[in-house]
């Protein structure tokens, strides 16, 4: 990651602008980026039956402008950020338009979650569940309440971590995320509750033996991470959806999941268990491309 690298964020005011623009500004901090902050509002359509007037529009872009300026008070001056608004269709279409034109500038995007009953967890919004579905960058998804506590600098990142292809994509992202922020990486392995036995032979024996296959591929997988990068491995136990969302803040700054193991190569395209994490976990998600 360069350090001269963009971290778009997707502002759609409050409830949901401090926690996306908290988030945004400790990455930041850590890495020396720039933040480009982006609100998109319903640009000119067609003629027809969906056509937006220019009144319209003109106030859109208006409602816009005071978006930015209420993100410009958010922020500390003392960062590099850039404040821009997009005319399109929808918020998640005008995103990914900026992202496919920076995508090899862009570390990431930053998106808030919905209300969640007043917990901090995790849970996209429409625009995040499109973009989670195609996006050519990394999404970051941060829990509604994020800056309910007091927000920290980033020392330690998690990655969720199992041994396939789209598994060790997965950890070479966080390892290169952990080293732009000058961070820490803990790889997890969740051992699956499955609840499938042998129908011949020693139940406990099968559980020992699926526990240190495990052991084994995260021994293996931090055997191969980059020389100078703070690494450790944790293994816990299932259910994987259950154990990778209680993660708590104290134990990591932001996870890392990879996406599902099918589908366009370098593109967000959540699977089973990626899609479930990111609408129940504790800390930020971060979503990273498979391929």
């Amino acid at each position: 990651m360069s350090t001269e690298s963009n971290v778009v964020v997707g502002y759609e005011g409050e409830p949901t602008g401090r926690d996306v623009l908290a988030f945004a500004r400790e990455w930041a901090k850590a890495g020396g980026d720039q933040i480009t902050v982006v609100t998109v509002y319903e640009g000119a359509a067609p003629p027809g039956i969906q056509r937006v007037d220019a009144e319209w529009v003109a106030y859109g872009r208006e409602q816009a402008d005071q978006l930015l300026n209420e993100a410009r008070g958010l922020l500390d001056e003392k960062l590099h950020a850039k404040f821009v608004k997009v005319a399109s269709s929808s918020a998640a279409h005008g995103l990914h338009d900026i992202l496919e034109d920076t995508e090899q500038d862009t570390p990431l995007v930053v998106l808030g979650s919905r209300p969640t009953r007043g917990l901090r967890r995790t849970y996209p919004g429409s625009t995040a569940e499109r973009l989670l579905h195609g996006s050519p960058v990394p999404v970051a998804v941060v829990p509604w309440g994020y800056t309910d506590s007091e927000v920290k600098p980033f020392t330690k990142v998690a990655v969720a971590f199992v041994d396939t292809a789209d598994g060790h994509v997965a950890l070479d992202h966080a390892a290169r995320i952990a080293r732009h922020l000058h961070a820490s990486l803990e790889v997890i392995s969740v051992v699956p509750d499955t609840r499938v036995v042998p129908s011949l032979g020693d139940v406990g024996r099968f559980g020992h033996d699926q526990r240190e296959s495990y052991r084994a591929s995260l021994d293996a997988a931090l055997a191969r991470l980059p020389e100078g990068l703070e690494a450790t491995g944790r293994l816990i136990d299932g259910p994987v959806v259950d154990a990778l969302a209680d993660i708590r803040p104290d134990e990591a700054d932001l996870m890392v999941i990879g996406s599902r193991g099918y589908g366009p190569v370098r593109r967000v395209l959540m699977g089973g268990v990626s899609a479930r994490v990111v609408r129940h976990a504790r800390i930020p998600v971060v979503v990273v491309p498979r391929g």
